[in-house]
Parts: structure tokens; sequence; C-alpha cells
């Protein structure tokens, strides 16, 4: 009962930080083969969250390289493994294959992991990661196959033998909401903060947030955070709630890819604006700031990191080191006079799934 207990809170912590809805991102994603697509999805084209690489530095036409994590269906993970094809392709890689159950089961991916480790890789890109892994981990190491980590922050003693991570910094894009919302509202009113569950990656949106609007806006309130959770009627109607108890609501933070729907909803069910932010520019989230629904979405990096971590994998074949262990893509926030790149990322993968 107990291994059952902490595997359904390690299955919460997964879907929570993945915390996207399919309905919300299906327009956003893209079936992942198990080769490389040929194109870019516009990880160049988009903001200038990170320029990849656009020749490899050696020849790498007999290399392959691998993505391994969990939910391998799940819309997040294939705008992930999307960016992880794409740039395997631009670089010339032999092959690039993904590898992923399609549960959260992180005791599935490390026996995938070992049999690719049995039949073998030049390179491996962890798309997320887990504790479990770090005995897999180690064992690539020893081989002298690179490891780099998507998505997700880490310290060098937390995974010894990754060499380095490709994520994005929570709080960053937290204080820089704040500044948006506090400015768009005038330095008055009350403000929300949602999560669609409570783990270390939202809480840091929610906190740095909260602490950014109390520095620069005191006259701001912050409510504390509440969990609008993932079923998108349930979440507008929780927002509705927060907003008929505070009737001074003006601004409000998700922290999760359905807040930005969640908000707008509310918004048109209250009968007036609540300028909210949150995150992922998915066409959903991008056409709520278009209409004026919400004030802007804070486009995490997700496509991006993994096209970085492909080219730290490709450097570290070729011999060259990271410059350095850690590596955070900003996360922009993006108001309506700055959505067509986010447009034409969207419109590209809408393209490639017709095409499949």
């Amino acid at each position: 009962m107990v291994k059952k207990i902490k595997r359904d809170k390690a299955i919460f912590k997964i879907l929570a930080i993945f915390s996207v809805s399919a309905l919300l991102l299906s327009a956003c994603s893209s079936k992942a083969d198990d080769t490389a697509a040929t194109g870019d999805a516009g990880g160049t084209a988009a903001s200038k969250v990170y320029t990849p690489m656009a020749t490899a530095p050696c020849d790498l036409s007999g290399k392959s390289i691998t993505f391994l994590s969990v939910l391998k269906g799940h819309p997040t993970l294939r705008l992930w493994q999307q960016g992880f094809l794409d740039q395997a392709n631009a670089l010339g890689f032999k092959s690039a294959t993904i590898v992923s159950p399609d549960e959260p089961d992180w005791t599935k991916a490390v026996t995938l992991g070992e049999g690719v480790l049995a039949t073998g890789t030049d390179g491996l890109v962890l798309g997320f990661v887990d504790p479990v892994e770090k005995d897999l981990i180690a064992k690539f190491a020893a081989k002298k196959i690179p490891v780099v980590i998507g998505h997700v922050q880490a310290k060098p003693e937390d995974y010894p033998g990754v060499i380095a991570y490709a994520a994005f910094d929570p709080k960053a894009w937290g204080s820089a909401a704040a500044d948006a919302i506090g400015e768009k509202i005038g330095g008055k009113g009350t403000v929300a903060v949602t999560e669609g569950g409570f783990n270390p990656v939202e809480d840091a949106v929610a906190s740095s947030f909260t602490a950014q609007m109390n520095a620069k806006y005191p006259d701001v309130k912050v409510l504390k955070p509440a969990e609008e959770g993932f079923d998108v009627p349930k979440a507008i109607a929780k927002a509705v709630a927060i907003a008929i108890a505070n009737p001074d609501l003006v601004g409000a933070v998700g922290t999760t890819g359905g807040s930005p729907v969640t908000w707008a909803g509310a918004s048109d069910q209250i009968g007036k604006p609540i300028w909210a932010i949150g995150p992922d520019a998915t066409r959903p989230n991008l056409d709520a700031v278009r209409d004026g629904k919400i004030l802007a979405v804070a486009a995490q990096p997700g496509y991006e990191e993994h096209q970085m971590a492909v080219d730290l994998v490709a450097n570290a074949i070729c011999g060259n080191a990271p410059a350095q262990f850690a590596n955070d893509l900003p996360t922009p926030i993006i108001f309506a006079d700055g959505l067509a790149p986010y447009y034409a990322v969207v419109d590209a993968i809408d393209a490639r799934v017709a095409k499949q």
C-alpha cells in the first residue's frame, strides 16, 4: 500500500508539472515518430528565445541520438519531442529516436533506457528526469555517452553523469508577469494566483509573482494561490468564484497551460476584464490574447529547450564540452502585438500533422 501511495503521488507530480490539458495543447502538438521529421516547426522563426545551430560541428551522419521520457503521447511531450526531432534532423544525425512509455511510469522508462544502452546510441536527451534514472544515467556516462536534461533545472550532483541541462527559469517569468500585470492595472486592486496543481515548478512561478508584486506594487492585494486543476469547465468555475468573492479583482496569473483559457472564460462569465497571464503559446491561448480576453501569454520554451539539448549533445559527440552546466532559456511575455511569430509555430506544426 505504501508503494502504491508513493507511485500515485509521483504520477500526480508528473501530471501537475506537465499540467496542460490535451484539449488546449492539441493544436500545438504533432505526432512524434520514431525517426526525425523533416523541416523546422518554428524554433528559428519564433521568438528570440534560442537560435539552434544551423550546421553540426562535425559529421553526424553516422551517429544516433535518443529522447527518453514518459507520457509519449501527451501533447506537451509531443511538442518537446518535435523540437528534438527537428533539430536532430537539421544537424544530420543518422537517426533520432523517441523512446518512452505512454504512461507516467519512470520504472518503464528506465527499462526502455536499459534497452537503448544495450542496442547503442551516441547521445541521450532526457525529456524531464526522475531520481529513479540515476543509475541508468551513470551507466550511459560510463560508456562516454553524453546525457542532457531538457525542461528541468538541476545541479550536477543531482544526476551524476549528466553534462548539462536546457530548461526555463520559472521564477523569472513569474516576476515578469507581475511587472506586466501591475503596470496594466495601475498598481491598484486585487490579483489572483492559480495553479494547475501545487508542485515545485508552479509554486516557484507563484511565489516569485507574489514577491515581485508585493515589492513593486505594494497597493495591490495578492491572493493566496488556489488550485484550478486541469478540467476546463471546473477551472473556469473556480476562477469565477474567486472573482465573485473579490469584487475588486482586476488581474490574475495562472501557472498552468490551461490558465489563459480559464481566466478568459471567467472574464466572459462575470462580464468584466481580468488582466491575466498564463503559460504556453498554444493556439487557444494565443487567441485569448488576440481577442483581448487576457493580457498576455508566457511562452515557456519547451520546443526550444529540446533543440538546445540536441545541440549540447551534438557538441559533446564532436568533442566540445558544454560551456556551462546550467542553460536557462527565457520565457517571453507575449502581448497582442507580438503574436505573429508564435502563430507561425502552431501553423507549421498543424501543417505537419495534417500531412501525417
